[in-house]
């Protein structure tokens, strides 16, 4: 009888020494251990300017979606001379406005931060329907006047 008090003793005092140093319960512990935590989504952003050098006027678009085709919008269409992806963005510019091959349409290679100041001095690839595989090196000038589009990834 004796030994059984005392163990009743030990239980409660084994118990109430548990919940004062604070012990998790085992339901807490597995609780936390199979919650998952929103990944923190990064925001993609590019620069782009009508003019060489980021000059005349330009436009920082921010809050981009991964893989989202952008058009470049009308004031900027075919115009545009310096373009630029924030650091942590990579982006890929587009003849068509949805970076589609037809009527003549093709894509550039991975652009990364801080960018290409100056189109007309850019010796970019490009694909095509014709250079589909490897794409082509194309000469300077080529994107003057040519970007409508573009869609972006982070690094």
């Amino acid at each position: 009888m004796r030994f059984s008090n005392i163990a009743t003793a030990l239980t409660a005092i084994i118990a109430t020494v548990s919940s004062v140093a604070g012990v998790p319960e085992a339901s807490a512990v597995a609780e936390s251990e199979h919650r998952i935590e929103p990944r923190a989504t990064k925001s993609l952003g590019v620069f782009y300017c009508v003019g060489a050098v980021w000059t005349t006027k330009c436009w920082h678009r921010v809050n981009l979606k991964a893989g989202t085709f952008y058009a470049v919008g009308p004031s900027y269409n075919d115009k545009i001379l310096s373009f630029g992806p924030d650091q942590g963005t990579r982006c890929t510019l587009c003849i068509n406005e949805d970076c589609s091959l037809e009527n003549g349409g093709g894509f550039s290679e991975v652009i990364h931060y801080p960018g290409i100041r100056d189109m007309n001095d850019w010796w970019g690839r490009f694909w095509d329907y014709d250079h589909s595989w490897s794409g082509v090196y194309v000469s300077q000038n080529f994107w003057n006047g040519r970007i409508s589009g573009f869609l972006c990834y982070p690094e």
